[in-house]
Formats: C-alpha cells, structure tokens, sequence
C-alpha cells in the first residue's frame, strides 16, 4: 500500500516539475529571445495624416461682381492630444483627475464665450470634444468670428485652457447680405445620407490590380468625411462638385500610443474649387427683391370685400428673364432668409422656429421654382393657341377668332342638356354655369379683346368645344398638347435643384389618380367642366412662376423655347485641371404660333395696359390703373416709348383670398397701338399668395420694375465692403475738415 502511494507521489512530482521547466522555457524565450522584437513593436511609428480643407469657389453675377466669397473668421478651437499631454504634464496622471479638470475649464470657457457674444453652453463643449468624426490631432472648431478680447484671454491662460488655441480658418461672406439667398443657397456640415451619396463620386482603377472592376478612391478627388462642408441649397449645391475644392493632406508620425512624434514633411497643398459666374444682375436682383416685398405690404393693407377672406399676402415669388437667351437676370422669394445664420450652425430647436414653424411661411422655399399655383387667366394665350391649332375656331358654338361676340357674362355649358332658365341658383350649383368674374358682362369681344378684358366665357367656350367635339374633329387633349409645348407641365432644366414641374392635368391621369388612391381622388371621370377649368387656367392647374415667365418668353422672342440659365460658365482655379464650362443658350424646341393670330394674340396682350384709342366706348384694359393712373396705385408709365404686353390674372384658393398674378414682357409694341415695334429685352412674371386681383396688386408691382428699367432707373447696389468704405472715408474726411464754423 505504502509502495503504491510513494509512485503516485513521484509520478506526480515527475509533472510538476515537467509543467515548470516548460512554463519557465517559455518565459525564457519571450524574455531573453523575443525581447527585442517586443522593442521594436513598442516603439515603431505610425504614419498619420490630416486633411486640410481647400477654399470653394466664389459666385459672381454677370457683371463680375462676388456675390460669395471666402472670408477668414477667428475662432476658438480645442486640440485633444494636446490638452491631454498638458494635463498629464501637469501631474494629471488618472482619467478621473483630467475630467474633472476639463468640466472646470468647459464651464469657464462657456462663460467667456457666452460673455462675447457666443452664447455657448457647456454641454455643446463637451459634445465637440468627445466628437470621433475628428482625430486627436486636429483641432476642434467650438466657436467662431470671437473678438479681440478673448483671444487676448484664451492666449494669456495656457494653463486654464490647455489644447484651446485661437486660430483663423475659411468660411463663406456674402457681401450684399441676405440678397439672392434662395438663387445662392447655403452650405452645411454634411450628413450621413450626403456622405453615403457621395463615397462613389470619385473612384479610380486600382493600378496594383489587373480587375477592372476593383476601384479605389482617387487622391486628387474630392472625397467627404464627417463635418466636412457641402452645399444644401440654391447654386452652392447644384454646383457643389464645381465649387469644392480638393482637400489637402499633412502628414506626420506618432508612436504606438498615439502621441505626436514629428512632421514627415510629405504635406499636398489644398486646390481652391472653380469659380460659377451667374447670370443675375445683382442690381436688379435686389430692387425686384425690394418690390416684391412693398407689394406684399400693401396687399396686407387693403381691405377685402365682406365676407371675403382677408389679404394676408404672406408669401410670392417674380422672375425677370431675358426672352432672346433665356437667361435668368433676376429671381426673388419672400419671405427669405440669411445664408450667413448657417456658418455657425444652427441647433435643431433653433432650425425648426425659423424653418419649420407654420406660421413663418416657410423661407427656405424658393416659391419661383418651387411654388406651383393655379395659372389662372394668364393661361388663356395658350387656350387660343391651341384653338387655332386644332380647328375649334369657328366649330359649332365656338365663333371665329376675328368675330365680335356678346358676352352675357357667363356660359351654360351645352353637354349639360338640361334647360336652367330661370334657375341661377340651380344652374352654378350643378356646374353647368360658368361665369365671368363678378358676373361681368362683355360687349364687343374677338380674340384681342377677350385678352384685353380678361373674358372668361370667351375660353369656356373654347374648353366645352375641345372635350364634346367628336375625337375625329378635334383632339380632346389639344389644350395639354399645345401647353406642354410652351413648357407646362415639366421642368424648365435650370441649373437650380427642386424645381417643381407644375401640372397639366388630363383626363387619363384623373382617372389614373382614383383608381390607384380613390380615397384622395374621388372623382375619375372628366367631364366638359373640367377642360372648361383648364381652359382659364384653373381646375387643377399648377405652374411655377419661372414657367410663366418662360412660357411668354416664348410669345415675345416669335417660338422659341429655352431651358432658362441661370449661370454662364464655370471657372476652374488656376492650380486644378479642370476645363472651362460655359453655358450657351440651351433651345429646347421651337414652338408652333399660329401666324394668323400671332399679333393678334400681341395687340390684346398690349392693350390690356392700354385704352382702346378706336373705340371710346369700350373700356380700359384690365391693367391699365397699373400702368397709368398714379392715384390709384398704379404710375406714370412711359407706354408709348416702353411699350408692355401683359396679363393680369386672378387665381382661386379654396378657403383663402385670391392669388394676384402678372405676366408681361417689353419694350414690344405694334403699329395696331402706334407704338415702336421693338424686340422685348425683358419678360416679367409675379405671383403674390392671398393678395386679391392681378390687376390691383401684381400689375402694378411689375409696372413699378419696368418703369425703373425703361428709365434706367435702377440704383447699384453697394457692397457691405464699399459701405464700411464709405463710411471710414467720410469720417475721415470729417475728422480732417478745417473748423470753419459751417458744417463740412
């Protein structure tokens, strides 16, 4: 028994002792043969780089002046390895020590911040400093456009503010302020769906692979990364791969911890991006801004009828473009807002109450591409377009366009079949009574004159006719077809992004619309009161006030369709290899105008701002006040030399007050009206929401702009540079004045 416990004793000593010797064998090889090995791990170095923004381009108008440029702002910012080392430096050593150390200096860095200017909390701090989109070697922007004083502060106090510094960096300047905020946009820290949509924009062959399929990112493109700047709206981001430039890089070592150990000297300078020339002109950008704005005042201040819903005239858009190119000169939205709020970020609280908030209309909308609103009676030189070019003159009901009709102010439609003598009030409740405006009856109305006093039963005539005719006769869809070729019911193509493409409704889409969603679109069957809707520009209508302006550009350049240009050429930097893009004049089709009623169509559009000289019985047209009474509203036009073709329109909103419209281009004429029969350099088009008829407000503010640009009347707009200059200039000039006793 003893034997046999004395060997399972030494058999268990045996591996024992086996087990130590390998456990020492093995310390001894990781001590003795791979120390140096460990050294050299422990010590190797690590290449890092950093990335250095490059300038964007500026934007110029087409007189070469910069609408946006670049601007160097001081800020604060925080650089996280360094603080940490200056902490630890300071005998800082646990993380605890280093935390409660940075709250203290993040509550008193908030407080002089906040003190200048910056209203900066703590929290925001402490967010910015943990943020992982930036690496512990760069430096952490936290405040910007500081002064003075507290960069005197932060600089005294090293160790207050360990790894705070106060250094200058580039960001955006608009030099004429808010104006043509919406046309330039504004730019942002990008997002990650931005990021996602952007990772493939700029891929190579990998050259170390055979597969052509294998890409890699280029070096010289112009990849993003987290809090990098991209352009969210208006010009800075339909041109934002022109305008970035390409990001530079510094390189440098640090060991295996992560710590600074020296500059490679490896460094690629950044490339600023090109340069986009517009085609505005900032002078008559701002003035049509500032009319705008007036008109919409005095809408509010107008008075509506009883039981009418009030002129709040909250939001409207105008659009001034050149009908012989296409090119945009000057486009406004209100209300607006300033570019410049978003160089410092904005909080989502604080976006949602200036962005978001009902009741401020929405500013960030540009309402000339993006607002679609009925066309209303600036509709109806299509309608004769189209009836002209499918036969409807003169079928059945509908008179010849040359024939003087008597409009009783209203039109029974015949496929209702039904005899509503007598009964008014049976007759509009069914439908089957359309009326003029105010029930207005009309004497002595052909084509001209149907224009020139805005008759609408003359086009309910037109719009029955196109829909009970026999398909053999006349196309039912010749009204869509003949608009679409004037540009509604599509995008126009300029160079701006979330254009709306109005609509141009038909009967196959009604009845589209109800059987894919019957709940929202009840109705599927198109009847003769629909076309007679669209045939005055209503029903279920939608233009954009570019579009308008478009499409007449048409009626005064003779047929020409463009895709309006809003931007001429872009410039490449000097340093990059990018070629020079220039945008020419973009014809997007070539429009059929009858010839037979062309100047037609041009006499009853130049007589509605004037009095018919061979007939004083007839009445003014419906914009004349606008352009000729000064006491009612309207000025002194120089018509006879400036002459303007136009339209007035009145469009219906279900529950609000009417949208007040005008379309017009000049300087026109004709030898109908004794006037200079001259090329229109310039067409028109405005729309104000809930501000009452065309002819009241819209007319006028467009008679107001013209005036200005027949009278050269347009002041230069200045500079906040040119009048900061003006203003030292001045005060030096005082200040150097001799004391005469009179003022200087």
């Amino acid at each position: 028994m003893e034997d046999s416990v004395r060997l399972r004793m030494r058999i268990l000593a045996v591996v024992a002792v086996s087990l130590f010797l390998a456990l020492f064998g093995r310390l001894w090889y990781l001590q003795a043969l791979q120390n140096e090995e460990f050294q050299q791990v422990a010590t190797q170095q690590i290449t890092r780089s950093i990335r250095t923004q490059a300038e964007r381009g500026q934007i110029f108008d087409r007189n070469g002046r910069v609408l946006v440029e670049n601007r160097l702002s001081t800020i604060v910012t925080i650089h996280r390895d360094e603080n940490k080392q200056a902490l630890i430096a300071a005998g800082l050593e646990s993380k605890a020590e280093r935390d409660e150390f940075r709250a203290e200096m993040f509550a008193t860095l908030a407080r002089e911040l906040s003190s200048s200017g910056q209203l900066t909390k703590v929290s925001q701090l402490e967010r910015a400093f943990t943020d992982r989109s930036f690496t512990d070697f760069e430096e952490i922007p936290i405040a910007r456009d500081v002064d003075e004083e507290l960069l005197i502060f932060i600089g005294e106090r090293p160790d207050v503010f360990p790894g705070v510094r106060v250094t200058q960096d580039v960001v955006r300047s608009y030099p004429f302020g808010d104006a043509a905020a919406h046309l330039l946009g504004y730019v942002g820290s990008i997002n990650q769906t931005e990021i996602e949509a952007k990772e493939n924009l700029y891929l190579i062959d990998d050259p170390d692979s055979d597969d052509p399929t294998v890409k890699i990112q280029d070096p010289e493109g112009k990849q993003y990364r987290p809090n990098d700047e991209i352009g969210k709206a208006g010009i800075e981001r339909f041109f934002e791969d022109d305008l970035r430039g390409i990001p530079g890089t510094r390189s440098f070592l640090v060991d295996n911890v992560g710590n600074f150990v020296a500059p490679i000297g490896e460094d690629l300078d950044p490339r600023p991006g090109s340069d986009v020339h517009l085609t505005i002109d900032i002078d008559l950008q701002i003035r049509l801004e500032l009319e705008l704005k007036q008109a919409l005042d005095r809408a509010r201040e107008a008075e509506a009828e009883q039981d009418e819903p009030p002129f709040n005239a909250p939001a409207g858009a105008a659009v001034i473009m050149d009908p012989r190119t296409g090119e945009v000169l000057a486009m406004a939205s209100y209300p607006t807002y300033s570019p410049a709020d978003f160089i410092e970020g904005l909080s989502q609280d604080e976006y949602d109450r200036r962005f978001n908030d009902p009741f401020e209309h929405q500013p960030l909308v540009n309402r000339a591409i993006e607002g679609a609103y009925p066309a209303a009676s600036t509709f109806k030189p299509f309608t004769a377009i189209a009836a002209e070019n499918f036969d409807v003159f003169g079928w059945d009901f509908v008179e010849d366009w040359n024939v003087y009709t008597s409009d009783p102010g209203y039109w029974d439609l015949q496929s209702c079949k039904i005899d509503f003598t007598g009964d008014v009030e049976g007759a509009l409740a069914s439908g089957c009574r359309k009326r003029n405006a105010g029930d207005q009856p009309m004497e002595g109305v052909d084509l001209q004159h149907s224009l020139t006093f805005s008759s609408d039963t003359y086009y309910y005539k037109i719009g029955e006719a196109f829909w009970v005719a026999p398909d053999d006769q006349i196309n039912p869809d010749g009204i869509q077809i003949t608009a679409r070729d004037f540009g509604f019911g599509s995008a126009s193509g300029v160079q701006l992004p979330n254009e709306r493409p109005g609509l141009m409704p038909t009967a196959e889409l009604m009845r589209t619309r109800h059987e894919e969603n019957p709940d929202i679109f009840p109705r599927g069957q198109w009847t003769s009161g629909d076309n007679t809707n669209i045939a005055i520009g209503q029903g279920d209508v939608l233009v954009t006030p570019l579009q308008l302006a478009n499409s007449y550009a048409v009626l005064a350049n003779g047929g020409t369709l463009y895709s309006p240009n809003i931007v001429t050429r872009v410039e490449p930097n000097p340093l990059s290899n990018d070629v020079e893009v220039t945008f020419e004049p973009r014809v997007l089709r070539e429009v059929n105008i009858p010839t037979s009623i062309e100047q037609v169509i041009l006499d009853g559009l130049l007589g509605v701002n004037f009095l018919d000289k061979f007939n004083a019985a007839q009445p003014p047209g419906t914009a004349f006040d606008a352009f000729n009474e000064p006491g009612e509203g309207g000025v002194d036009f120089p018509l006879a030399a400036w002459p303007v073709a136009g339209k007035t329109g009145t469009a219906e909103v279900v529950g609000k007050a009417d949208n007040s419209m005008y379309v017009g281009f000049g300087p026109s004429g004709s030898t109908y009206w004794s006037t200079p029969d001259n090329e229109p350099e310039y067409v028109m088009a405005v729309v104000m929401e809930e501000s009452g008829f065309g002819s009241k407000i819209a007319a006028p503010m467009v008679a107001r702009m013209f005036k200005a640009i027949a009278e050269n009347d347009i002041d230069r707009a200045i500079s906040q540079d040119e009048a900061d200059e003006f203003y030292a200039l001045s005060a030096s000039l005082e200040l150097e004045a001799p004391e005469t006793g009179e003022e200087p």
